[in-house]
């Protein structure tokens, strides 16, 4: 998956093996990126900006404007943007469908980082579709990706760390009536 890398920074130093290892996986993702030196011992602004907790290298910066901002979006807006923003998440969840071809998960015949990263996806796009109103994952487009969600929110491990999908639907129900309340 190669990519221009637009907004892309690496803030690490010239001797953390924990920056060398991001540096690794973006040459072997074949993303560009921008590396900005740090100092461990005289903290540098952007470092304090990105990392204002732990204060340590290394930072990976990015524009992820993919699959969170635009199911916001779908979710927060109405008639033609939404369904828009909601058009431009399908596309993008196609995208994170063309992982699984092959597989039982993202990670192979087991559960794997990126299953665990984007496994919320699957319960939370559901319930925003049914309070917004609008289609967020279409299974015809992304049978595989719509497949995985049904099959990973199932196993006993996920399901007993899911919240209770009733207490869930109220707390949505009210995000969304204070988000359309901000629109007018």
């Amino acid at each position: 998956m190669a990519g221009n890398g637009d907004g892309v920074q690496l803030l690490g130093y010239w001797a953390s093996p924990f920056a060398l290892r991001i540096k690794w996986a973006l040459k072997l993702k074949e993303i560009h990126y921008e590396y900005v030196e740090d100092h461990l011992l005289d903290k540098s602004p952007m470092l304090l900006q990105y990392n204002p907790v732990h204060k340590k290298i290394p930072v990976l910066v990015h524009k992820d404007e993919k699959c969170v901002p635009t199911m916001f979006k779908a979710f927060s807006k109405v008639g033609a943007e939404q369904e828009q923003a909601a058009k431009e998440l399908r596309e993008n969840l196609k995208t994170l469908e063309s992982a699984l071809e092959g597989k039982h998960f993202f990670g192979g015949e087991t559960i794997g980082f990126l299953d665990i990263a984007v496994g919320w996806i699957g319960c939370w796009a559901r319930m925003n579709e049914e309070v917004a109103g609008v289609n967020m994952i279409d299974v015809e487009m992304t049978p595989l990706l719509g497949a995985w969600f049904q099959k990973f929110l199932k196993l006993p491990i996920i399901k007993e760390c899911l919240p209770p999908q009733d207490k869930l639907l109220v707390h949505t129900k009210e995000f969304h009536k204070m988000l359309m309340a901000a629109l007018t």
